[in-house]
């Protein structure tokens, strides 16, 4: 008895661990990593970045290498506080990645089935098998042949989140709603805001379904739903030091207008489609992945046994699953536009396809449910039909899953030695490349090497780099864009220090600038419209002229034909420049990195005011003479979020010790034992 009870315990953490390893470990054993078309181009060559950062004994915060710099460790799509993160301080970054894969598609079967068996209530048999549904779903197949890191490490979260919401609601306790807060904590920090939200709408309708469960003790319900909901917000205060810089970046992206442009409906779901959530759809049709949600014929059929049952939630998920279907089309139904102006946030994100991801929640639960009425219905026929269905399901999902786990040695994935020695040999310290033709993995290999680069790839890109490659490229200032891999020949390059231009070979640009120049020409419009028109269009060349955005606090110099000085890098490192700059008359120092909130700059060791410069970059105003130069960048918003995790983990300790005090004055009334 002793040992059937440990196998009906170990069995399913076997399953967990087994079918992982299957798809996974022989990509190891072959010394190669996981591929994915987004760690190939991207999340591969950010994590050696971060990595580096680390073993420098410093914070990611400002990211160089692309795009004219940009603040890392608010895009919360590095994920820089994320424990499992850390790990690339052992490994390398595409073993990081394969190893990371391998973990979070078990604890996505660990967590969907403590959702399922304790906060549902179905047997163990029943969960493991919603449970085995949900982590080798077509969803998260699709998302690791993506390379979608991000959202690989966040769909473990969202079961173990309702896991707790009904471990809290069952049994208030202050453990219960630790462990709420804390699970919300490594949702947000694993990098994808989209599923955050996600997770918002699930508890939501979970609550509202606890409250509205009967007549008798609603308002009672009422209030103690609302205690979970303060755990919550305080697992995201545990997230402040990522929440509040990732708060001032959304007000400095492009993506300000939510639910107003088409971005917004990309990667709608098509009616056509629906056949693939049974079906595998066509690989031929790409990016599939973004409206994949194939579970298969066997969990369909599961899903319509939960009428042979009567378990409360039954409703809730298969209501759940309709309404995430119907979102899924975006804008091929009128119900997306309708949800996205009601639902505050809704609008923010990309991909409507991607609620399918509560649609793969909700059919695991139902499977299980299925399942389980099944079951009860008595040996025999019942029980061999979910049996059958069961291990059809999963035959189907493994069947699916196995092509999207491919493998690529990791040593092809880095700049080639001579290619790197002559970009840096080019570029020196002061210059970036440029690509001549659409490249994306150019971008990533010159970030994992040190190297700069005009281009760069980021969901939420900097409005001023938008704005300014946008009309140098022709195109409409205000056009959403989330890569830049190629650029043409313009003066917004030359103020950028383009110096290498890669096509076939590398050669040098025609107008390379200096990563740091001195003028004294400068010209104030205020006008955006205006301005960007000028960068586009002329007459204005950047090596002798300043575009200002207001007039500065220190007048700007009388304009002179001849230069009126030099400046020179001197040393440089992630959010920190030292110059070297001389002139013979009050002048402008230009320095060629994006200008963001929180950089500061020193002369002579006295604080000076740094405002932006041709709409993207830096200046500011130097005295005449020589004088040494400090550009640094500091989160403004990291020291505070720091201080507000700190006191947010002081709660649940200080109520432990008024419970225990509690306790105490209790044992110390007359007659207590």
């Amino acid at each position: 008895m002793v040992r059937v009870d440990r196998l009906r315990r170990w069995f399913p953490v076997a399953l967990f661990l087994g079918i992982p390893s299957f798809l996974v470990f022989p990509i190891l054993i072959r010394g190669q990593m996981l591929a994915g078309a987004d760690v190939l181009s991207v999340f591969h060559y950010s994590r050696i970045v971060i990595a580096d950062a680390f073993r420098g004994g410093r914070l990611p915060t400002w990211d160089p290498h692309v795009m004219a710099g940009f603040p890392m460790l608010a895009e919360p799509q590095s994920a820089v506080f994320y424990p499992p993160t850390w790990l690339c301080l052992l490994l390398s970054a595409g073993a990081f990645w394969t190893v990371s894969a391998w973990m979070h598609l078990a604890l996505s079967g660990v967590f969907a089935q403590r959702w399922l068996e304790r906060g549902l209530g179905l047997n163990r048999w029943s969960a493991t098998v919603g449970a085995l549904v949900y982590m080798v779903s077509g969803f998260i197949s699709g998302h690791v042949l993506a390379g979608h890191v991000n959202y690989v490490w966040a769909y473990p979260w969202i079961p173990a989140l309702l896991w707790r919401l009904e471990e809290r609601l069952a049994a208030p306790s202050l453990k219960n709603g630790v462990w709420l807060a804390v699970v919300l904590a490594m949702l947000f920090l694993a990098g994808v805001p989209q599923f955050v939200f996600f997770a918002g709408l699930l508890v939501i309708a979970r609550l509202l379904h606890f409250i509205l469960a009967g007549v008798d003790g609603r308002r009672d319900r009422a209030r103690q739903s609302l205690r979970p909901v303060g755990w919550l917000l305080l697992g995201l205060a545990f997230c402040a030091p990522q929440l509040f810089p990732t708060l001032e970046l959304i007000g400095e992206m492009q993506r300000g207008g939510g639910g107003t442009s088409p971005y917004y409906t990309d990667y709608s779901m098509k009616p056509r489609e629906v056949g693939a959530l049974i079906f595998p759809p066509s690989p031929s049709t790409s990016p599939w992945w973004e409206t994949c949600g194939f579970v298969g014929g066997g969990v369909l059929l599961l899903t319509l046994a939960i009428y042979l049952g009567r378990h409360p939630q039954r409703y809730l998920w298969t209501g759940l699953a309709a309404l995430a279907l119907l979102l899924a089309f975006g804008d091929s139904l009128p119900v997306y536009r309708g949800f996205v102006t009601v639902v505050p946030g809704a609008g923010w994100f990309r991909g409507p396809g991607r609620y399918l991801l509560i649609f793969t929640l909700a059919m695991a639960g139902l499977a299980a449910i299925g399942f389980e009425a099944l079951w009860n219905r008595g040996r025999g026929g019942p029980r061999l039909a979910g049996a059958l269905l069961a291990v059809s399901a999963l035959g189907q999902l493994l069947m699916f899953a196995r092509p999207c786990f491919s493998g690529k040695p990791e040593d092809g994935l880095r700049m080639p030695a001579a290619l790197r020695t002559t970009l840096q040999g080019l570029c020196g310290l002061e210059g970036r490349v440029v690509n001549g033709s659409p490249n994306a993995q150019l971008i990533g290999q010159c970030q994992a090497e040190g190297l700069d680069h005009v281009g760069g790839y980021e969901p939420m890109m900097l409005s001023r780099y938008a704005e300014v490659m946008n009309v140098a490229r022709g195109a409409p200032a205000d056009s959403l864009m989330v890569i830049l891999a190629s650029a043409g020949e313009h003066r917004v390059l030359w103020m950028l220090a383009a110096r290498v231009w890669v096509t076939h070979r590398p050669q040098t640009t025609l107008n390379p600038l200096p990563r740091a120049w001195v003028v004294n020409n400068a010209v104030v419009l205020e006008d955006k419209a205006e301005r960007l028109k000028i960068l586009a269009e002329g007459p204005w060349d950047p090596e002798y002229t300043v575009i200002l955005e207001s007039y500065p606090k220190v007048a700007p110099p009388d304009p002179t034909k001849p230069r009126a000085g030099k400046a020179r890098v001197l040393s440089k490192r992630p959010g920190f420049y030292e110059l070297e700059a001389e002139c013979d008359a009050p002048a402008l120092l230009v320095l060629s990195e994006a200008y963001y909130p929180g950089w500061s700059a020193t002369v002579d060791g006295r604080e000076t005011e740094v405002v932006p410069a041709n709409h993207l970059i830096q200046t500011i105003w130097l005295p005449k003479g020589k004088h040494l130069v400090r550009f640094e960048y500091r989160s403004r918003w990291l020291p505070l979020g720091f201080v507000v995790a700190v006191l947010a983990a002081l709660v649940p300790v200080g109520l432990l010790v008024r419970h225990r005090r509690g306790q105490l004055a209790l044992q110390r009334l007359p007659g207590a034992p």
